[in-house]
């Protein structure tokens, strides 16, 4: 989507789902052994609150279970997902982050429980649900997207997330 105004280059302005110079999106790879899970911590800014209209997880072939966990107890994963602002343009740098491999996840509220069927041929899917929902994140919160193998093989899994950050 090309954003061609410049007369609100310091400002947001609604476009489709993007704020000029605060989209930002991220992918992740990883294989996932069976009955292991890939749990992805989010931290959201202090004063920003993340929208996530569009979330992407495709699995290599066995079934996944998926998981949105707001303000579980965890020990913080290591490994930084690098967030890319989708304006080429722009300076600013996403407030929320992300890393992988957290680890001793329990408690916190269950928003969201999914799946993603396994697939013969290895042929990857998306997750039965909603492809029109826009998920929204309350600032100064951690949040665990936890993805679980649920297949008896290893298998690579691919995460894909857009978002943008606003004030209100």
């Amino acid at each position: 989507m090309a954003l061609t105004s410049y007369q609100f280059r310091n400002q947001p302005y609604w476009l489709g789902f993007v704020f000029a110079g605060q989209a930002f999106t991220f992918s992740y790879r990883e294989v996932i052994p069976p009955g292991e899970s890939l749990n992805i911590q989010i931290s959201t800014g202090k004063e920003t609150i993340t929208h996530v209209p569009n979330r992407t997880i495709v699995s290599q072939g066995e079934q996944l279970g998926i998981k949105l966990i707001k303000s579980p107890s965890f020990t913080p994963g290591k490994k930084r997902i690098e967030v890319i602002n989708l304006d080429d343009r722009s300076k600013i740098q996403a407030a929320t982050s992300f890393l992988a491999n957290a680890s001793s996840v329990y408690g916190g509220t269950v928003l969201e429980e999914s799946m993603i069927p396994r697939f013969a041929f290895t042929q990857g899917g998306s997750p039965v649900e909603s492809a029109l929902f826009e998920r929204i994140l309350q600032y100064d919160t951690n949040y665990i997207l936890s993805i679980t193998n649920e297949g008896y093989y290893p298998t690579n899994v691919l995460v894909s997330m857009a978002f943008y950050e606003s004030g209100n």
